[in-house]
C-alpha cells in the first residue's frame, strides 16, 4: 500500500569530505533525482562547490551542527541516522521530523563511524540518532530508503542486496556495501557505473553540470 503522505522531512547532507569528487557529484546528484532537489540541504559545502551543488539542493556554508548552535534548526526537529545508533528508524520517528542528517562520506570497509565522529558526537544531548539496518549504504542508497519507508510505511517488502561487482575495462571493482533491489537490480548512482569504467564523467552529466 503506497501512503498519501504530506509530510516529507527535509534531508540534509553534510559534506564530510575534503573535496567533492566526481563520485560524490554522482550521488548527491542521484540524492536529488531520487527525492527532489526542492527538498535537499547540502550543508558544510566550501563555497568554490556551491554552484555545482546548487543544481540538486539547497546549499550552506555553516555545518549542521552550526545550524543547531545558533539555533536555525531546532534539535528537537532533527534526527541523524547514523549506523553506530543503537535503534532502528521507523516510519513514525521519520514522519516526526522535519530535517533528516545524513551523512555525505564516501563509505570505508569496514566502517569507521566517521558519521558519529563528525556529526552525532558533536550534536547537544537530546538529538535523536537512528540506524537503518546492519548494512552500510551509499548517500543516495540512503536517500532511497528514506524515501521508501516515507512512501509505503514499512520495509516489509523492500529488497536489497549486500555487495555488488562492477566490470571494467580496468578489471572487476567490488563495491561492499547495501544496495536497494529497484526493478530486480541493485540501485546505484546515475552514470556511477560508466565513472568507474571510464575514469570519466559521461558527457550529458558533464554539460549538465558546467551548464550556467
Amino acid at each position: 500500500m503506497v501512503l498519501n503522505n504530506s509530510t516529507k522531512p527535509i534531508i540534509v547532507i553534510e559534506h564530510c569530505e575534503k573535496e567533492l569528487s566526481p563520485w560524490l557529484i554522482l550521488e548527491y546528484r542521484h540524492s536529488s533525482m531520487i527525492y527532489n532537489r526542492e527538498y535537499l540541504l547540502f550543508t558544510n559545502v566550501p563555497e568554490k562547490y556551491h554552484k555545482i551543488l546548487s543544481k540538486y539542493g539547497r546549499v550552506r556554508k555553516e555545518s549542521i551542527v552550526d545550524l543547531v548552535r545558533i539555533q536555525e534548526i531546532s534539535p528537537e526537529n532533527l534526527i541523524i541516522l547514523d549506523p553506530k545508533a543503537e535503534r532502528t528508524l521507523t516510519y513514525q520517528d521519520l514522519v516526526e521530523a522535519k530535517y533528516v542528517v545524513v551523512g555525505g562520506i564516501l563509505g570505508d570497509h569496514p566502517p569507521r563511524g566517521r558519521t558519529w565522529k563528525h556529526i552525532t558526537s558533536k550534536m547537544p544531548r537530546g538529538v535523536r540518532a537512528f540506524n537503518i539496518g546492519d548494512g552500510q549504504y551509499s548517500i543516495d542508497g540512503t536517500v532511497f530508503y528514506i524515501s521508501y519507508l516515507l512512501k509505503y510505511g514499512n520495509i516489509s517488502d523492500y529488497k536489497y542486496v549486500d555487495g555488488i561487482t562492477i566490470k571494467t575495462d580496468h578489471g572487476e571493482i567490488y563495491l561492499p556495501f547495501r544496495y536497494p533491489i529497484v526493478n530486480n537490480k541493485p540501485l546505484i548512482a546515475d552514470g556511477l557505473e560508466y565513472y568507474l569504467t571510464h575514469r570519466k564523467i559521461r558527457d550529458d552529466i558533464w554539460l549538465e553540470l558546467i551548464n550556467q
